[in-house]
């Protein structure tokens, strides 16, 4: 398994420190954002989970990778436990995986943030 978390998490694009607020918080678009850890075992099950996702929503949200091991922003948001997930709309937090989660969870944070359900 690589150690570089960007090669498991095809579709997604690597954000730091510097513009999170930016590309993630005052996007027009809703974000998913991922928060690994370089080398956790558990990467490998949340990329083939989020590999789905990336292709059907893709195109109606932003997908962000966040690797904690360069980046210190997960702080700000209380996130201590890798890999997870933080669903933002319109500048909030609507929902998070603090754990890997399953396929239905995923769903219907996205469907949240898209205002589908």
């Amino acid at each position: 398994m690589t150690s570089d978390p960007i090669g498991l998490f095809g579709g997604f694009s690597e954000v730091g420190d510097r513009e999170f607020y930016e590309k993630v918080i005052s996007a027009e678009k809703p974000s998913v954002v991922l928060f690994v850890e370089p080398g956790n075992p558990a990467n490998r099950g949340v990329a083939e989970l989020l590999e789905g996702f990336v292709e059907e929503y893709g195109d109606r949200v932003n997908f962000f990778l966040v690797d904690v091991s360069r980046n210190m922003c997960h702080e700000d948001f209380g996130v201590f436990s890798f890999p997870a997930l933080i669903y933002f709309r319109e500048s909030m937090e609507l929902d998070r995986h603090d754990f890997v989660p399953t396929r239905e969870l995923v769903e219907e944070a996205i469907r949240r943030i898209l205002r589908l359900t």
